[in-house]
């Protein structure tokens, strides 16, 4: 990887692939991978999620609000954290979003899982794989709700630009 540096305040982009927590004496720390590149963060990765959530104009509870009405009360929700013309970015946690051992993945750049041990490996878009101690099956499960989530926003997305059926009486 190219980039690898240490910044002290982090938004998710597009080229935000995963957030894993790192865990040195009582501090936790994030390590951001990137589509190019890596970089430490000295913040908590649920911090950078809440944060990333308020800069896009949300906040983690309403788009995980607004994930639970689209899909249902599920464990572990994945949310969406922004759009770009109608492209959402949805973010799958492996764990129950407060734990500190919670990761968050891009679910966009998940190009396969594979089962491995009493884990999976993850293999992203950008060539790196990832172990983690969740099951296959919690994940496969993860990205097909997070799939569910985004053909919800697609759907509302296109109801957003239908054509009106309403027919306005002539003036006049």
């Amino acid at each position: 990887m190219d980039k690898k540096g240490r910044i002290g305040s982090y938004i998710v982009s597009f080229d935000t692939f995963l957030l894993l927590p790192v865990v040195k004496g009582n501090k936790i720390s994030t390590r951001v991978i990137e589509r190019n590149g890596e970089l430490n963060v000295p913040r908590k990765p649920i911090h950078i999620v809440k944060k990333s959530c308020s800069y896009y104009g949300g906040s983690l509870q309403n788009s995980t609000n607004t994930a639970k009405l689209a899909i249902g009360k599920r464990h572990k929700t994945p949310i969406i954290i922004a759009h770009d013309f109608g492209v959402p970015y949805i973010f799958l946690p492996t764990m129950s979003p407060n734990s500190e051992q919670n990761s968050w993945v891009s679910y966009s750049a998940i190009d396969n899982i594979e089962p491995d041990n009493l884990g999976c490996i993850l293999y992203l878009e950008n060539g790196l794989s990832f172990k983690f101690d969740i099951s296959a099956t919690t994940m496969f499960r993860q990205f097909a709700v997070a799939t569910l989530l985004e053909k919800n926003f697609l759907k509302k997305q296109r109801q957003l630009n239908r054509p009106s059926n309403f027919d306005f009486p002539d003036e006049d």
